[in-house]
């Protein structure tokens, strides 16, 4: 467990370590959420970086695909 602090405009910063088991870069996106009295960040996984973590793009099922799309819909129009 990690302790961070909130900066000025309600920034964080991530610790190094979990942004690269996470796979998240700078200019990234997350979903953001809360859960009871937590805050639940989720990092984006598009299409194309589950095309680059597969050996083949074909591999990508259609129920990935539409899952991950679904997601970022949500993401965008809870806003």
């Amino acid at each position: 467990m990690h302790k961070i602090r909130v900066g000025e405009k309600g920034v964080i910063y991530l610790p190094i370590s979990i942004r690269r088991k996470l796979g998240i870069e700078r200019g990234g996106e997350l979903i953001v959420s809360v859960k009871e009295d937590y805050v639940v960040l989720k990092p984006i996984k598009t299409v194309f970086k589950i095309g680059a973590e597969s050996e083949k793009i074909t591999e990508i099922t259609v129920e990935e695909f539409e899952r991950e799309s679904e997601e970022y819909q949500r993401m965008m129009y809870e806003e």
